[in-house]
Order: structure tokens, then C-alpha cells, then sequence
């Protein structure tokens, strides 16, 4: 296959994909598929702090400026560069686990099945990128006291922001679902054994949903 058509694959006929792939890792496509998604977060991060504006007139404005830069670029930079690094090192954590628990599978075959993976992730982000354009911007006033909440309860009430959150939420689960896949291919486990050595990925989906409702309910 050639990348187009394990890109396509891994949509339509995963199982077959992802034997292609482990037996040719070609590690510069995952780091294609990795990259594009890393663009794609970015992106979405640049476009969540377009939609959320921090008012500052309550509070002293010495330095302000370099503050309000700094809180904008970081997530752009972050979403760049935590891409790369979160993708090798659960890839590291799954390869791990799963030779602990008896995978005969090289972490090259791994790493690269698991770039693939984020291919869900990738379409979940362009998904977001798109909701997001029809989410209304809020002001939130910062002064000396603390900051209002009432205007981002509203911003994560938006159908549209919650949209993007349950797609989201569903595209990374199919995500993790490759990862298991090609766990269970490349090392050989059992489903039971698979699934523990993907429960990393799963517990920190849990955790991020956890926290997204506890958020909502405490801003609400």
C-alpha cells in the first residue's frame, strides 16, 4: 500500500492497514500524520484564543502586553510541539506495557502504527476548527479580585463548543481503538492483554472528560 491508500485504509479496512503497516513501518509517514495533526492543533489553539478574550482594565497594566503575548503564543507553540512528544511517548508506554505482558513487537512497528492512529484525531481537530468558527466570542473581565465566570459558563454551554467536545470525545476513542488493534497484531496479545496496555490512552480520555463536566458543572 502506498500512503494514500493506508490513509484511506485506516478508515475503511483498518484490520488489513495496520498489518500492511507493521510489516513496512515507514516511519516518515507517521511523522507526516503526526505533523499535519500537529498543524491542525495549533490551529485550533490559535482559534480558541481568538474566541476568548481576556479583559485586563482592572488590573495594572505594567507588563500586560508581554503577558497577553505569552498566553497566546504558548498554546500554538505547545500544540506544535506536544504533538510530537505525547505521540513517541505513548507509543514508548504502549510498546512497554505490552512487552511486560509477553508482545514479541518491535517499537518501530509501534511508533508507527500509532501515528497512523491519529489519523481520527486529525479529522476530530478539523471537525473542532470548524464548529469552533460558529462559536461567538466572550469577554472575561481579569481585575485584582479574580475573573467572571458567567461569560465562559456560557462559552461551554455553546451547542456548538459541545459538539466539537462530543465528537472529539468519539474520534479519539476510535483513535485508541486502532492503537488496540495494532497492539494485538504487531505483539500478539490476547484482547484482555491489549486493552491493559492501551489503558493509559483510555484512563487520560476518561480524565479529560471527567474534568470537561466538572468544569461545566462548577462554572454553570
Amino acid at each position: 500500500m502506498n500512503l494514500m491508500e493506508r490513509i484511506t485504509g485506516m478508515v475503511m479496512r483498518p484490520k488489513e492497514t495496520i498489518e500492511d503497516i507493521s510489516e513496512n513501518p515507514y516511519i516518515e509517514e507517521a511523522v507526516l500524520i503526526v505533523g499535519i495533526s500537529a498543524v491542525f492543533y495549533a490551529i485550533s489553539a490559535y482559534l480558541m484564543q481568538s474566541k476568548i478574550i481576556y479583559d485586563y482594565s482592572g488590573m495594572d497594566v505594567s507588563g500586560m502586553e508581554t503577558f497577553k503575548l505569552i498566553t497566546t503564543v504558548t498554546p500554538i507553540i505547545m500544540g506544535l510541539i506536544g504533538v510530537f512528544v505525547m505521540w513517541v511517548i505513548a507509543a514508548g508506554i504502549v510498546h512497554f506495557i505490552s512487552v511486560a505482558l509477553g508482545g514479541e513487537g518491535k517499537f518501530i512497528q509501534m511508533l508507527v502504527v500509532y501515528g497512523y492512529a491519529y489519523i481520527p484525531i486529525m479529522i476530530s481537530t478539523v471537525v473542532g476548527i470548524i464548529l469552533m468558527n460558529f462559536v461567538d466570542p466572550v469577554t472575561i473581565s481579569i481585575s485584582s479580585t479574580g475573573a467572571s465566570n458567567n461569560s465562559m459558563a456560557d462559552f461551554m454551554s455553546n451547542p456548538f463548543y459541545q459538539a466539537s467536545l462530543a465528537s472529539g470525545t468519539i474520534l479519539k476513542l476510535w483513535s485508541i481503538g486502532l492503537v488496540f488493534m495494532g497492539v494485538r497484531h504487531i505483539h500478539g496479545l490476547s484482547g484482555n492483554k491489549a486493552l491493559i496496555a492501551v489503558a493509559l490512552p483510555l484512563l487520560s480520555l476518561l480524565f479529560g472528560i471527567v474534568m470537561t463536566l466538572l468544569s461545566s458543572s462548577l462554572m454553570g
